[in-house]
């Protein structure tokens, strides 16, 4: 993760936040630190500035640092928000925690606890980059496959079925794609066929290659059957390892 990192950082102290942000910056080499002084001021540079990462005190003026999470976690549930908080109790970290904070630090004299803050800080936003392509990737892929003409069926590497697009909902006779769920592979084919599959899966997860395409009997959720021919490949959905069936007739 080489790229910069701006965090907000919100405390109502201006010398301490200036002095906290040089030394985060000291730290690590990718921040750019920005400041606030108050809760409405931080909501401000959060609405207005692309940040990465907040880190707040709890006890300002007007709003406290656990109201500030509660209003991002309104526009992002996972966006990572540290609480970085001299005033430290059980009841404020278990209020923190109910609201989704993604990391809590009670603020220590010394400089070693930059070091620490800004290891958190990396890694929250390292978790959150990763979380957010995972996302995207999948949004894509059901831009891309939703539609598509030829059923689409994707399985997890136990061999249960984790998402059908319309076209296969179609072909198999199904009235939504819920009633395809729990579904495994061999359940969608010929009782003879399902040996060669079987194998056939299993090379797939393996190895990790497309295998040509192949002939098979699917059966269909009323029980009809029906001769296609399959191409599998591999892929990932959900950041998992699947393996992916387009039948063609």
């Amino acid at each position: 993760m080489g790229t910069r990192i701006r965090v907000l950082h919100v405390d109502d102290d201006p010398d301490f936040v200036e002095m906290a942000a040089t030394f985060l910056e000291r730290a690590d080499d990718r921040f750019d630190v920005v400041t606030a002084t108050s809760v409405e001021e931080g909501l401000e540079r959060f609405g207005a500035t692309d940040v990465d990462c907040i880190v707040s005190d709890h006890d300002m003026p007007g709003r406290t640092g656990i109201e500030f999470l509660e209003r991002v976690r309104e526009a992002n549930s996972k966006f990572p928000f540290i609480l970085f908080t001299g005033r430290g109790s059980e009841e404020i970290a278990s209020k923190a925690i109910s609201a989704g904070v993604t990391e809590y630090l009670q603020k220590e004299t010394g400089t070693d606890q930059y070091a620490l803050l800004a290891n958190r800080i990396a890694n929250s936003v390292r978790v959150f980059r990763a979380e957010t392509a995972v996302t995207r990737t999948e949004e894509r892929y059901h831009n891309l496959v939703d539609t598509a003409p030829i059923p689409i069926i994707v399985f997890d590497r136990s061999g249960e079925m984790v998402y059908s697009n319309d076209a296969a909902v179609d072909f198999l006779h199904a009235d939504s794609h819920a009633e395809l769920e729990g579904w495994y592979f061999v359940e969608f084919l010929h009782p003879d066929d399902r040996t060669r599959a079987a194998e056939r899966f299993e090379r797939l997860m393996e190895e990790g290659t497309p295998l040509p395409q192949t002939e098979f009997r699917l059966r269909t959720v009323d029980g009809e059957i029906k001769t296609a021919t399959v191409a599998t490949a591999p892929g990932y959905y959900r950041g998992q390892k699947v393996a992916q069936a387009m039948a063609y007739q």
